[in-house]
């Protein structure tokens, strides 16, 4: 029987402290699942998830990507750019943050692809997030470069609380990057690159 992860309760943990606290005592996952043969390249993607009772911390680390960081306003398509995405289940509905390397937030909530809706910008405000890359000091496209982004997204946002388990997948992608690339935690069994497939999310709990 396989073990479900769990995210570790850290109390000290905190939107200043989370890039260097979760990477030791955090819930480690590797994003490797190559799920379309025709698109094999794989960056080299960690993420880190902690929470402190109240919020959810992840932090991705990345290293050998094609950064692409077009995209400068919330809620743009993020998903062209070198992006990570965190996707969960949510009662009926679902929830996609995807976020770029610049920490630019792309997110909405629903129970269908074709029938959602886009968080306003108030809602994105209590996402707080911190690149390690700044939009004045991006490294060349075509150079293999590292990022990491730490996000922290309240508990109440996605009724997530101390105690429960959830479903749900990460990301890398980059649609519009030097190699476009969709490698996912929890495989994704379609036969075209698809993120927005709840029935393929697997189950995480919290500490």
């Amino acid at each position: 029987m396989m073990t479900i992860p769990t995210i570790p309760y850290l109390p000290a943990l905190t939107a200043e402290n989370a890039g260097e606290l979760l990477p030791t005592e955090g819930l480690a996952l590797q994003l490797q699942q190559i799920n379309w043969n025709e698109f094999p390249h794989k960056p080299e993607v960690d993420v880190y998830l902690g929470h402190c009772g109240h919020s959810l911390f992840l932090h991705y680390v990345v290293r050998k990507d094609y950064v692409r960081a077009v995209n400068r306003n919330d809620q743009e398509p993020v998903y062209e750019d070198s992006c990570v995405e965190f996707f969960l289940q949510e009662n009926e509905n679902y929830r996609n943050f995807e976020f770029n390397a610049l920490g630019v937030c792309l997110s909405a909530v629903g129970a269908k692809r074709k029938s959602r809706r886009r968080l306003q910008t108030e809602e994105l405000a209590l996402i707080r997030r911190n690149a390690s890359l700044h939009p004045d000091a991006l490294p060349p496209e075509d150079v293999l470069s590292d990022w990491n982004l730490t996000v922290e997204i309240p508990f109440s946002m996605i009724g997530l609380e101390r105690g429960k388990s959830f479903r749900g997948n990460f990301y890398k992608c980059g649609d519009e990057t030097l190699i476009p690339h969709f490698v996912s935690w929890a495989p994704i069994k379609t036969l075209k690159p698809d993120f927005h497939r709840p029935e393929f999310f697997a189950e995480l709990s919290i500490a």
